[in-house]
C-alpha cells in the first residue's frame, strides 16, 4: 500500500512516504508540528507522488508533546476525512516496545521523558508487558534504560538510545495494520501523560 506516516512526538516531527509498503523518503526538516503540512506537500512533490494514491495515513497519537501531538492527528485526520481513507492510530510506547523486545528473559525499562523531570515507563520481559507509570527521574538512578529523547539524563542513568522516526512509526504500521486501522477517524483519541497519576514509590521496577 502507499501511505505517509507522521511522527509528532520527536523534537523534530518528521514524515515518510512509502510505496507499495516500501519506504521511499522522509522529510525530517520540520523545526516543529506546526511545520507538518508544508513538509507533508513537499516529500509528495519531491517524489512525484499524488495525495490521491494514498491508502491510508499513520500517525503518532501519544504519549508525547501535548501540542505535537495535537497538530499531528489533526493534520492526518484532515487528509484521512478528505481522501476518505483509514487512518492508523500508533501509540510511541508500542513502537518502543516492538524495537526494544528480544527474545531472552532480561527485563528491561523502557521511558520517554515526561513533564517535570519525571519519566513515562513500563517495564518488559520476554512477552509480559507492564502497564504504564509515570515516576521521578531520581528513581532510575544507576539504572539501564531503554528509550527516547533521554540524552540530557546520561550522567545518571545507563541510557540506550531507541532508533524512533516517522520511518520506524511507518514500518510498524504495516506490521500491526489490520488491528489499528480504522475508519472511524474521529474517535481517534490522543494519548496524554498528564491522566497517569505519579508512582512515588522508590525503585525503577514493581
Amino acid at each position: 500500500m502507499n501511505f505517509l506516516s507522521i511522527d509528532s512526538i520527536s523534537l523534530k516531527p518528521s514524515v515518510s512516504l512509502f510505496v507499495n509498503n516500501i519506504h521511499i523518503d522522509c522529510y525530517d526538516n520540520s523545526p516543529s508540528s506546526s511545520y507538518l503540512p508544508d513538509a507533508i506537500n513537499s516529500i509528495l512533490i519531491e517524489n512525484s507522488t499524488d495525495i490521491s494514491l494514498l491508502d491510508y495515513i499513520a500517525v503518532t497519537i501519544g504519549p508525547g508533546s501535548y501540542t505535537g501531538i495535537r497538530v499531528g492527528l489533526s493534520v492526518a485526520q484532515g487528509i484521512a476525512f478528505s481522501l476518505s481513507i483509514p487512518l492508523v492510530p500508533i501509540n510511541t510506547m508500542d513502537v518502543l516496545c516492538s524495537s526494544v523486545s528480544a527474545t531472552d528473559k532480561k527485563e528491561r525499562t523502557i521511558a520517554f521523558p515526561a513533564y517535570n523531570n519525571n519519566l513515562f515507563y513500563f517495564t518488559l520481559k520476554g512477552s509480559s508487558r507492564s502497564s504504564e507509570k509515570l515516576k521521578s527521574i531520581e528513581s532510575f538512578k544507576g539504572k539501564s534504560i531503554f528509550g527516547i529523547q533521554l540524552g540530557k539524563y546520561r550522567d545518571m542513568i545507563n541510557y540506550n538510545e531507541v532508533t524512533f522516526s516517522s520511518r520506524v512509526v511507518g514500518e510498524y504500521s504495516i506490521e500491526s495494520y489490520d488491528s489499528l486501522q480504522t475508519e472511524d477517524i474521529s474517535m481517534v483519541t490522543p494519548i496524554y501523560i498528564d491522566k497517569f497519576s505519579l508512582d512515588k514509590v522508590d525503585g525503577a521496577h514493581d
